[in-house]
């Protein structure tokens, strides 16, 4: 087990560039955080990891990214409560490996990107279906900063979490010309509802899977 490191009062302060005073106001308001310290005989030490809290831009930059997880969570929850698309609410609720962006280097048509996605579902089943469960869901969308174009979005399952990476190498291979951007996909970041925000109508999205009968998800699309 990793264990966090710590420093005496002395020099844990050099290090947040306060004064020891400052330090000791700072956990006498902060009861949860002074319970993460420990005591070395009659030395109280103090976790490095919370040199964090006295610099300025260390907690901007986090504060910005729990204000941006609060707004997606708070988005998730209103498309919950709506409930108005049961489709892209089937799709929330199924298990999710990770989401996947396609940013093509040249413009192009929906029917190339579309094109595009079978192609790359035949690649993975191909090398992949055959060792375990895979499913694929993708939407073909306009930039909204540009003219013309469209790129692609894509959530992507495995059930053997093994082949994740070599999937992603796979991905990241086909596309070797254009920008892909992944992550492991996050159920609270409400990224079906944004993908399917247009609708299921047209052709411009898919599901494909080597197991679709099975999540009965078949027969609905």
């Amino acid at each position: 087990m990793k264990t966090s490191k710590h420093e005496t009062i002395e020099k844990f302060s050099k290090k947040a560039g306060v004064s020891t005073r400052t330090v000791y106001r700072f956990y006498n308001k902060n009861s949860d955080l002074h319970g993460e310290t420990t005591k070395k005989g009659i030395k109280r030490l103090y976790p490095l990891e919370h040199l964090k809290y006295f610099n300025r831009e260390t907690m901007f930059k986090e504060n910005k990214v729990f204000r941006v997880n609060e707004r997606m969570m708070k988005n998730l929850i209103d498309c919950l409560h709506a409930n108005d698309n049961p489709m892209a609410l089937k799709l929330w609720l199924m298990e999710w490996s990770m989401f996947i962006s396609v940013d093509y280097k040249h413009e192009r048509g929906k029917t190339y990107c579309f094109t595009q996605m079978q192609k790359l579902y035949e690649l993975l089943e191909a090398n992949y279906g055959g060792k375990t469960i895979i499913r694929m869901f993708f939407v073909t969308e306009p930039f909204t900063n540009r003219n013309n174009g469209q790129h692609n979005h894509i959530v992507f399952y495995v059930e053997d979490t093994k082949f994740k990476k070599p999937i992603i190498t796979d991905v990241k291979m086909f596309f070797k010309y254009d920008r892909v951007d992944y992550k492991d996909y996050d159920k609270y970041k409400a990224g079906i509802f944004y993908m399917a925000k247009e609708g299921f109508s047209g052709e411009d999205w898919d599901i494909l899977g080597n197991y679709l009968y099975g999540e009965t998800i078949k027969d609905e699309v």
